[in-house]
């Protein structure tokens, strides 16, 4: 071998020996290159960490593997079970049997409208979090049943560096296990359960206080889920979760016509990590209800022909009758022409409003449109509901019309009815509901 070639290699080994020795000598001696500086540089950017948790999704056997890749402080303080159990989530929001297809960091303004729409609870520690959230949009070979693309959550320190909330993890933990919870109890008809939930959907407080209500509510709940909640738990979407609001969607969901639609529940997490539920079920007004009892008899139905003998026969002589403005003209077969109105016929404590043709007040026809009763405990609409009833004696008729503000609405034979309340809030009956103050049912007449 030529003596060229072997001084080469002298002085390529002591270049290589000098830049071990300064190496060794910059880790031993100088601040600015010591071993934390190094640890430093082993934190991991967005998305790398977002690809550690979308990889473990894929793959949840070797979640403890990609688990110890994210470093310590990047954590922060979330277990291995923890890590486990949240992943284990996030993957129930893939359509069943798809497959992770790619991921984005998403920016900009979708960001900030997904932030936005965060449910808002006045929780400083929330409002941080989701203040420094990186949503990470994934993609996957299936279609969800919302079209809401999949997304998860990064958080972002003082520092710039991107973790895992701690208490982001367990504020979605929560609210999972929670709805889990929630939806058990009516796939097993558990009335005592499904009680003991009540309070979380926005009850009224003054309602705790009367288990009947409770009961009958609980009741309403789970013939709801029994008859209209076509599908079953394992077919629920799970549209999005993050600390402060977990969305369901039940895909299929009849309504009052028996007509299938998807609807939503929420659980939301409040200021004082308490969980809040938003099922909304809503009472139809009963066909039972769609008449006037006069003296405990039934008299007349909202809706049918009226005459001015005819209420006159059941209910005596008007305190008075007063005829309103034309509302229409209609030109009859014959050329005659008929002009409508609504004619008020008044008795003590109630009113009957038609709508008809007026000659003079012993001559007049048309349709029952309005009964009004505020004070004769004589006339009720149906058998149950009248003035001298309170608040939970309708809601023991009506378990929800709490939830719409007390008016009552169905659609029976092409027509529209409405039955509603007026509350006085200000005095208590003696069972503890609120004071019914005026009633009123009411034919909605469609606009010719």
């Amino acid at each position: 071998m030529p003596l060229g070639n072997d001084r080469k290699r002298i002085r390529i080994v002591k270049k290589i020996a000098g830049l071990l020795l300064a190496v060794s000598t910059c880790l031993a001696v100088l601040p600015g290159c010591s071993r934390s500086s190094f640890s430093r540089k082993n934190v991991i950017d967005v998305p790398e960490l977002a690809r550690l948790i979308v990889d473990t999704m894929q793959d949840i056997g070797g979640a403890e593997d990609y688990y110890n890749r994210i470093p310590e402080e990047q954590k922060d303080g979330v277990t291995f079970s923890e890590y486990y159990e949240y992943v284990t989530i996030l993957q129930k929001m893939m359509p069943s049997g798809s497959r992770i297809q790619s991921f984005d960091i998403v920016q900009g303004e979708e960001r900030d409208v997904l932030l936005s729409n965060m449910s808002a609870v006045e929780d400083s520690t929330i409002d941080d979090l989701t203040a420094s959230c990186i949503p990470i949009r994934v993609t996957t070979t299936g279609a969800r049943s919302s079209g809401v693309p999949l997304y998860f959550y990064l958080q972002t320190n003082r520092d710039g560096n991107v973790y895992l909330s701690h208490e982001w993890v367990k504020s979605c933990m929560d609210l999972y296990a929670f709805a889990v919870h929630y939806f058990e109890a009516y796939t097993k008809k558990n009335q005592t359960d499904v009680v003991s939930l009540l309070p979380y959907m926005d009850v009224d407080v003054t309602l705790l206080q009367s288990p009947e209500v409770l009961q009958e509510k609980a009741k309403e709940m789970i013939r709801f889920y029994s008859v209209n909640v076509k599908s079953t738990f394992s077919e629920y979407e799970m549209v999005s979760i993050d600390a402060s609001d977990l969305v369901y969607l039940q895909p299929d969901v009849l309504d009052t016509q028996l007509r299938s639609s998807a609807r939503e529940v929420h659980f939301i997490s409040d200021e004082n990590n308490e969980i809040k539920v938003v099922d909304s079920v809503s009472n139809e007004l009963k066909t039972a209800d769609l008449y006037l009892y006069y003296d405990g008899n039934r008299a007349i139905r909202i809706g049918e022909s009226a005459t001015a003998s005819q209420i006159t026969a059941l209910f005596g002589k008007p305190l008075s009758i007063t005829c309103g403005p034309e509302l229409d003209r209609i030109t009859n077969d014959d050329g005659t022409v008929s002009i409508y109105r609504n004619i008020l016929v008044r008795y003590n404590g109630f009113t009957i409003t038609v709508y008809g043709t007026y000659t003079d007040e012993d001559d007049w026809e048309g349709n029952y449109v309005r009964f009004r009763i505020w004070s004769d405990t004589d006339v009720s609409i149906g058998t149950m509901i009248s003035v001298d009833k309170s608040t939970w004696d309708v809601l023991k008729r009506y378990p929800f019309a709490d939830a719409s503000d007390y008016v009552l609405k169905i659609r029976f034979d092409g027509e529209d009815y409405e039955l509603s309340f007026r509350i006085d809030d200000s005095k208590t009956a003696p069972d503890g509901g609120a004071c019914i103050d005026e009633i009123m049912l009411t034919w909605v007449r469609s606009e010719s």
